[in-house]
C-alpha cells in the first residue's frame, strides 16, 4: 500500500512517485540531476508550496501541553489545487481558505473529525452520504449539502460533477472543471471499472490532475469483476446449505459496505437478512427498493446474519449463536 503521510519527505516522494528522466547504464549524469531538479521545482509550485524542505512535524523542543493545542496542517495532497476545496480532510478543525469541504465517501477513515459540532464550513457529498451524516454522525442539516450523482453543479466558478465510484453506497469521484478549463478528479476509494469510461464528463475531458486512490495500485493485485464475486460466493453459500442445512452464514460488514454481497445471497436463495436494529436503519436509509421487506428482525428466522467485522472471533460468535 502507498500512502502519502502528513510529514511528507518530499525529495522520497518526487524519486518514487514521479517520472524521471531517463538514466544511460544505470548512470545519471548531470544532465538528469539538473531535469530532476526542475520537476521537483515545478511540482512545489503546482501545490503552491514555498519551502521543499517543509517539515510538518512540530520541534523536540515544543511541550507536550503545547502539542496538544497546537492545530493540525492540511496537508497540500487533501486541498484541490487553485480552489477553496478540500477533500476528506476534516480532522484539520478549520482549514485556513477552505470554503467548502468535500467528503467523498461514509467510511471512517475518511469522515475522521466529523461530529455533530461540526461548525467550520459547508459539508458537499452525495445524497446517500448526506443521510448517513444525519443519521449516523447527527451533524447539523444546515452544513450539509447534497449533490446528485452524474449532475454537474458550479461552485465559486469552478464546474463540480459526482460520479459513482464503485466502492461503498454513496461513495463518489469527484471531478473539478477550474474556470482555465483545467480539470481535476479525485478517486476517493473507488474500484476501477470500464463502465467509468463511459461517465461523459470524463470521455470528454482530459484529466490534468489526478488525486488517486493507491491502495492497490500494483500490477500484483489482479481482481476478478464485482460480479464474477457475487457469483462465486452465491454458489459456494448455495452449496454449503444444500449439504448443511443448519448452517449459519454470517458477512462480516463494516457500518456501510458488503451490502451487494449479502443482498446476493438473499435474493438467489430466498432468505431474509438479519442485521442489528443499527444497521437495519441505516440500510433503510439507502431508499433500496426492497431493502425494508427483506430484513429480519429475528436471527432465528433466517441463516443469514450481518455482523461488525470487529465480531468475526471465534469467541464473539460462539457467544452470540450458542447462547
Amino acid at each position: 500500500m502507498v500512502k502519502l503521510k502528513e510529514t511528507v519527505d518530499f525529495d522520497s516522494y518526487v524519486d518514487n512517485f514521479l517520472p524521471q528522466p531517463d538514466s544511460v547504464d544505470g548512470c545519471e549524469g548531470g544532465a538528469d540531476k539538473k531535469r530532476r531538479r526542475l520537476t521537483q521545482k515545478n511540482l512545489f509550485q503546482l501545490w503552491g508550496l514555498e519551502n521543499p524542505n517543509l517539515d510538518l512535524r512540530p520541534s523536540t523542543a515544543t511541550s507536550l501541553a503545547s502539542r496538544k493545542n497546537q492545530q493540525r496542517l492540511c496537508p497540500f495532497y487533501k486541498r484541490i489545487a487553485g480552489t477553496p476545496f478540500t477533500v476528506d480532510a476534516f480532522c484539520y478543525g478549520s482549514v485556513k481558505g477552505c470554503s467548502a469541504y468535500f467528503l467523498s465517501h461514509f467510511h471512517a477513515d475518511h469522515y475522521i473529525g466529523l461530529t455533530k459540532g461540526w461548525s467550520h464550513g459547508p459539508i458537499y457529498c452525495t445524497n446517500l452520504t448526506a443521510r448517513l451524516l444525519r443519521i449516523c454522525l447527527y451533524v447539523s442539516p444546515s452544513f450539509i449539502c447534497p449533490l446528485e450523482l452524474g449532475t454537474e453543479y458550479s461552485l465559486n466558478g469552478i464546474k463540480i460533477t459526482m460520479l459513482d465510484a464503485n466502492h461503498c453506497p454513496g461513495a463518489a469521484l469527484i471531478h473539478f472543471r477550474l474556470p482555465n478549463g483545467q480539470c481535476y478528479l479525485h478517486t476517493g476509494d473507488f474500484r476501477a471499472s470500464k463502465l467509468m469510461q463511459s461517465y461523459p464528463v470524463l470521455a470528454s475531458q482530459r484529466i490534468n490532475i489526478l488525486y488517486l486512490d493507491t491502495t492497490y495500485c500494483n500490477p500484483k493485485y489482479r481482481f476478478p469483476s464485482k460480479e464474477d464475486v457475487l457469483e462465486f460466493v452465491v454458489g459456494v453459500t448455495r452449496r454449503y446449505l444444500n449439504n448443511h442445512p443448519k448452517t449459519i452464514v454470517v458477512v462480516g460488514a463494516y457500518s456501510i459496505g458488503k451490502e451487494h454481497v449479502y443482498s446476493a445471497i438473499s435474493k438467489a436463495l430466498g432468505v431474509k437478512i438479519y442485521a442489528n436494529a443499527s444497521r437495519r436503519r441505516i440500510l433503510r436509509s439507502f431508499g433500496w427498493v426492497g431493502i425494508s421487506e427483506n430484513l429480519s428482525t429475528n436471527g432465528k428466522d433466517t441463516p443469514l446474519h450481518i455482523l461488525p467485522i470487529s465480531s468475526l472471533r471465534f469467541e464473539v460468535c460462539m457467544s452470540t449463536f450458542f447462547r
